[in-house]
């Protein structure tokens, strides 16, 4: 009789497959819910009092008590600081005080994490309680901050967050640890991170686009079941031989929620979407007043700081208008010149109606760049004047001829120009050959500010200065 009664009790243990209690059951189910979002670049609050941080809290709180016995986990895809300037003037820290109010547990690394240095780096992952993933940036000083996975249990699920940066990162990131460093293929890194976890779950948080992710996720030996991309800021959400590809638009208009549910070695995608985020915010908890607190903390010491008024504005100014206005004022700066252009994507905010502060030239030109005095061939001034979209002060495209002055550019002449060190270092693709420039010590931002500030003393609004141009 013993003997029958150990039978059966072996065959309830081994005929399943999810361990409870140290025992199997076949027909356990565990839910987990993913909380994400990417490409934040400081967006935690806007201009015009949208408290992005704290409307994402609240909306948090409420998908976890809604969620039913889940074990929710909040991720990041990168590109968390430079951005507002409530987060740029403060190099990421109060962004990082807010995630760490948010509960963020994993970030992937993001091309623009290192603007501020790479203390300040180790500063703010170590503020937002975040571990940073990467596995194919291949570089000894950054083992003690980077991994290039991590385990987190949901309850007695292991489960594998793996990450891999885009490799153009070379092309687009003046810092140091991407330029000294060599970025490996990530289908080779990523794989290397799975087999070592041999993981219940592996999800994959990348700081590339889902259209560069699905170049390689589908050829892994062993694949992931949901892929969070980013870096291009673009809205997505695919599915492709059994694997989730999401992603959300940047600067923090929405989150993604993916809720996941495995029963005992099966996994799947029960719920995957995109949540736009409200703009009215509550503040009935405890800790969604404690994120508005942070916020206003840190909004009021901007203000004190950076909250000098340049120009009054009576109606926004569109972009096209915006990069005409920042090429001319560098070429103001420096007469003598022949021209001025600068890249579309130095651009990260708008100028609004109301009073033009100093603060809002820094949401717009968040990365601390310097002017440069070059000399260059006609040939390359073309070039870089076809890729400046409305950034360019100087010359003119007619006919589908470029001119400075009234003459058409010769491409075997030089020419004296006025730019930014990004791109004369090799930022976006843009061409420099001759000569060696000057870099100066004259910030980007300050011909804008110097020449608003002489606008109004004149007694213009912002559209008078820009069409006085």
């Amino acid at each position: 009789m013993l003997k029958k009664y150990l039978f059966l009790f072996l065959i309830f243990v081994f005929a399943g497959c999810t361990q409870v209690g140290g025992f199997f059951r076949e027909d356990e189910t565990s839910t987990i819910l993913l909380l994400y979002t990417n490409d934040e670049h400081g967006h935690i609050y806007e201009n015009d009092g949208w408290y992005k941080g704290v409307a994402l809290y609240e909306m948090w709180e409420d998908e976890e008590k809604n969620c039913t016995n889940c074990s929710v986990i909040r991720l990041s895809g990168g590109d968390n600081y430079t951005g507002t300037a409530v987060s740029t003037f403060f190099k990421g820290a109060s962004m990082a005080e807010i995630m760490s109010l948010l509960g963020y547990r994993v970030a992937a690394l993001g091309n623009h994490e290192f603007d501020f240095g790479e203390q300040e780096l180790k500063n703010n992952a170590q503020t937002a309680k975040m571990q940073y993933l990467c596995s194919n940036l291949v570089s000894r000083d950054m083992k003690n901050l980077l991994e290039p996975g991590t385990v987190i249990y949901a309850g007695k699920e292991k489960i594998l967050f793996a990450s891999a940066i885009t490799d153009d990162v070379k092309r687009i990131s003046m810092s140091r640890p991407f330029v000294e460093s060599m970025i490996a293929k990530p289908g080779n890194t990523v794989l290397r991170a799975i087999f070592k976890e041999n993981a219940d779950l592996n999800i994959i948080v990348a700081h590339e686009s889902h259209n560069e992710a699905k170049k390689w996720v589908p050829a892994l030996a062993k694949k992931p079941l949901v892929v969070f991309t980013a870096h291009d800021h673009k809205e997505a959400i695919e599915e492709e031989d059994g694997v989730l590809f999401i992603q959300n638009a940047g600067y923090l208009p929405s989150y993604a929620r993916v809720l996941i549910e495995k029963k005992g070695k099966n996994s799947k995608v029960v719920n995957a979407e995109i949540v736009p985020l409200k703009r009215e915010i509550s503040l009935k908890s405890t800790g969604s007043l404690e994120v508005k607190k942070t916020i206003d903390k840190y909004l009021t010491q901007l203000e004190k700081k950076a909250g000098q008024k340049l120009i009054s504005a009576e109606k926004p100014l569109e972009t096209p208008a915006l990069q005409k206005l920042f090429a001319c004022s560098m070429l103001r700066s420096f007469p003598g010149y022949d021209a001025a252009f600068s890249n579309p994507g130095g651009f990260r905010d708008t100028i609004k109606a109301g009073n033009v502060k100093k603060s809002d030239i820094l949401s717009i030109f968040p990365f601390d760049n310097f002017i440069v005095k070059a000399e260059i061939k006609g040939e390359d001034l073309i070039f870089n004047l076809s890729k400046s979209e409305n950034a360019y002060c100087g010359a003119e495209k007619k006919e589908g001829k470029w001119f400075v002055g009234n003459e058409e550019i010769d491409k075997s002449k030089t020419y004296k120009i006025i730019t930014t060190d990004f791109i004369y270092q090799g930022g976006d693709g843009y061409r420099f050959t001759g000569s060696p420039g000057k870099i100066t010590t004259v910030s980007w931002r300050i011909p804008l500010e110097n020449y608003l500030i002489e606008s109004s003393k004149k007694g213009l609004d912002l559209e008078e200065a820009y069409k006085n141009l």
